[in-house]
C-alpha cells in the first residue's frame, strides 16, 4: 500500500525541516527530544482508526523514513555509548530491541496489501513507537543525562548528526535493517 505525500508546509521536505531542527542543538538529549516531535504528531494520525486509510497511509509514508533516520543514528551513537557504560547498559540494549521490533513492523507494513491488516499493523507500530518515545523521555534520557558529562553528550550529538545527515541526504530510503551508515571512525565508542 504505497502512497505519495505532498507537504502542506511549503517547499521544504520533511527531511529538510528535520535537519534544520537538529541544527539548533548540540546535546544529543536535546536532538533526540527534537526528533521525537514530528514522530509523535504522525503517531496520532496513524493510530487513529477513525481517520481515513489515505490519511493514515500518508502519515505512515512520512513516518517510516523519519523513524529510520532517527533510529539508526541513535543506535550507532547514543546506544553504543550506553552499552559501554555499566549503569546504562541494559537500557541501551532495550532501546536496540525496541528499534528492531519497529523495523520488523515497518517492513511487514510495506509488504501488506490487505487494508484491515495494514491498518492493524500501522496502529501497533504507532503504539510501540509511542511507548518507546515515552520511555526514552521519562526514563532513558534523564538517566543518561545523570550519568554523562556535557562534553560526552555533545560528542555523541556530533556523531548522531553526521549519521543522520547521511541518511537525510539519501532521502531516508535505507531499509530499516541496514546498519552500516558510515565508516567506523564516525561512531562513538
Amino acid at each position: 500500500m504505497k502512497t505519495h505525500h505532498t507537504s502542506e508546509q511549503g517547499s521544504k521536505s520533511i527531511f529538510q525541516r528535520a535537519q534544520e531542527a537538529l541544527n539548533k542543538h548540540d546535546d544529543i538529549v536535546e536532538m533526540i527530544l527534537e526528533d521525537h516531535k514530528p514522530l509523535k504528531e504522525l503517531i496520532k494520525v496513524m493510530k487513529d482508526s477513525d481517520r481515513s486509510l489515505d490519511e493514515r497511509a500518508n502519515a505512515f509514508a512520512e513516518f517510516a523514513p523519519l523513524l529510520i533516520c532517527h533510529a539508526k543514528p541513535e543506535e550507532q551513537s547514543l546506544y553504543i555509548y550506553m552499552k559501554n557504560d555499566e549503569d546504562l547498559r541494559e537500557e541501551g540494549f532495550e532501546g536496540d530491541v525496541e528499534h528492531a521490533l519497529a523495523d520488523q513492523l515497518v517492513e511487514e507494513i510495506m509488504r501488506t496489501d490487505d487494508p484491515d491488516l495494514w491498518g492493524a499493523r500501522v496502529k501497533v507500530l504507532a503504539e510501540l513507537v509511542e511507548h518507546h518515545i515515552q520511555e526514552e523521555e521519562d526514563e532513558l534520557l534523564p538517566d543518561f543525562k545523570k550519568h554523562s558529562e556535557v562534553k560526552d553528550r555533545r560528542n555523541i550529538g556530533v556523531t548522531f548528526l553526521a549519521l543522520k545527515t547521511k541518511l537525510l541526504e539519501k532521502g531516508g530510503e535505507e531499509t530499516p535493517h541496514e546498519d552500516n551508515l558510515g565508516d567506523e571512525d564516525t561512531r562513538t565508542h
